[in-house]
């Protein structure tokens, strides 16, 4: 999935972009997306594996977590790491050079401040005494302490995270990850320091951030759904699996080369308990945030000049949200351009098809609730149909013109049913609703904006004290898989 406004790719169940900060729901100024009936294959990327080469970068759910965990950062954190120059870079196939670079002379600085990141120049030690100090605290938020071990799974997810997301581009930043990160300086910032320190200080903020938001919700009353607490139930048993499949012991040994000496599996369960507790309360924010018609108005007035630049004023049409099964004709004959055509009577049967789930579902309880049940059953379209056929959004001109009509008929009401034709196969329409595009966006940047102002404040409110001359880091090494 992309991001609808800057073309960041996005991990499933993503709400704000890293990138941009955008809410996914927003209705900007549209951007060509692929219509529901036309869904590209999805890029297949190599994968990153951490010395000895035996576990993938990809472990069961942890290129999702890396994703949200970059979207908790709204802000607070440094977001120059991820974002760059300002312009979306695509991450490409072969991300880590496999033979080894050539030996330069070391850049490590002298020591600097203690009570900043340059503290030491290498934070870099051996195996036997990072695993020795994996129990020494080295930040505090109050009651809250970070340890060495667990400080390990912050530092390599962000540094995971940022290959993820520029790869090879990572050499346009002057990063070189052939070399040791305490031996490259690093001037993305306002002062020069080591990539080492900057991903260390960034692994610290993030830690303050996700700690910050997790203490705010308990004071708010917040509790983990049931569902989040399944997801953090089913890690041990997701990664025992990973565990056995590429020939670990334990799961401790796998940490150690996925995160690097000093990092048990408990350490790694500690970051991702107080990720899904930060995560989990922004995201109870989102989805509690209301504001009146008024106010929405007010929002929108205020910014009314910004909103012109994009196309979006009160006459900009509506957003529809609509409903749809998709079933394909079978059968067919394929041309040597791989084009398929199908004859009447393969595509009378799929209309056929088409009439029974519509005859079923009308002769029953003809609910909203029903039609998506019928959606995640029947539908062919990938692109919908887990979510019970839903397309939120749609804009105008967006879907094939058959589709588009169909939604955009100005008679049409809340509960419409119907099938259309389209060059894709028949479609059974469930009508949900439309709302002027104007009030959706300023409605989604109104709950941005209100979001954005919560973790700065949270931060803020539940200060971090740093021990940076405890800090100690081991070292991962880098191998293409």
């Amino acid at each position: 999935m992309k991001c609808k406004y800057c073309q960041t790719e996005l991990e499933e169940g993503i709400t704000l972009c890293p990138a941009c900060g955008k809410e996914q729901e927003e209705a900007a100024a549209p951007v060509e997306e692929t219509p529901a009936e036309q869904i590209a294959e999805p890029e297949i990327k190599e994968e990153i594996k951490a010395t000895p080469g035996k576990i993938a970068l990809a472990i069961a759910a942890g290129v999702v977590v890396l994703a949200l965990l970059v979207t908790l950062v709204i802000s607070g954190v440094d977001g120059d790491l991820f974002k760059g120059s300002g312009e979306t870079i695509a991450p490409t196939a072969g991300m880590i050079e496999t033979e080894p670079a050539e030996t330069v002379p070391a850049t490590i600085p002298p020591d600097g401040n203690p009570e900043d990141v340059t503290c030491k120049g290498s934070y870099t030690v051996s195996d036997e005494e990072v695993t020795a100090s994996a129990d020494t605290v080295v930040a505090t938020i109050g009651e809250q302490e970070l340890t060495v071990g667990q400080l390990q799974a912050y530092y390599w997810d962000g540094i995971y995270a940022y290959l993820q997301e520029y790869g090879d581009y990572a050499a346009m930043f002057g990063l070189d990850f052939a070399q040791s990160l305490d031996t490259q300086l690093c001037t993305m910032g306002d002062v020069s320091v080591t990539w080492q320190q900057y991903f260390l200080q960034f692994a610290l903020d993030t830690w303050h951030s996700h700690q910050a938001m997790a203490l705010e919700g308990q004071a708010d009353g917040y509790e983990l759904t049931d569902e989040i607490q399944t997801a953090i139930s089913q890690i041990p048993a997701e990664f025992e699996e990973m565990a056995a499949t590429y020939g670990y012991e334990d799961l401790d040994a796998m940490m150690h080369d996925y995160m690097g000496p000093g990092c048990s599996f408990q350490d790694y369960m500690s970051y991702m308990d107080t990720f899904y507790r930060g995560y989990g309360y922004l995201e109870h924010k989102r989805e509690s945030a209301a504001f009146d018609a008024a106010q929405v108005e007010a929002f929108f007035l205020e910014h009314e000049a910004d909103y012109a630049e994009s196309g979006i004023t009160k006459d900009a049409g509506k957003l529809v949200d609509v409903r749809h099964i998709l079933l394909t004709p079978e059968g067919g004959t394929a041309a040597e351009d791989g084009t398929v055509t199908y004859s009447e009577d393969e595509w009378e049967a799929c209309r056929a098809a088409a009439q029974d789930i519509l005859d079923q579902w009308l002769a029953g309880e003809a609910t909203e609730d029903a039609f998506a049940a019928l959606a995640n059953t029947h539908s062919t379209d990938p692109g919908s149909n887990t979510n019970g056929g839903l397309y939120n959004y749609v804009y105008e001109g967006q879907m094939v013109p058959e589709f588009n009509d169909w939604c955009f008929d100005e008679a049409r009401q809340y509960g419409d049913s119907g099938l259309v034709k389209t060059t894709y196969g028949y479609h059974i329409m469930f009508y949900v609703g439309s709302q002027d595009t104007w009030y959706v966006t300023a409605e989604q940047d109104l709950i941005t904006e209100t979001l954005s102002a919560l973790m700065p404040a949270a931060m803020e409110k539940y200060p971090m004290t740093v021990d940076y001359s405890a800090i100690k880091l081991g070292l991962v090494e880098f191998t293409a898989g």
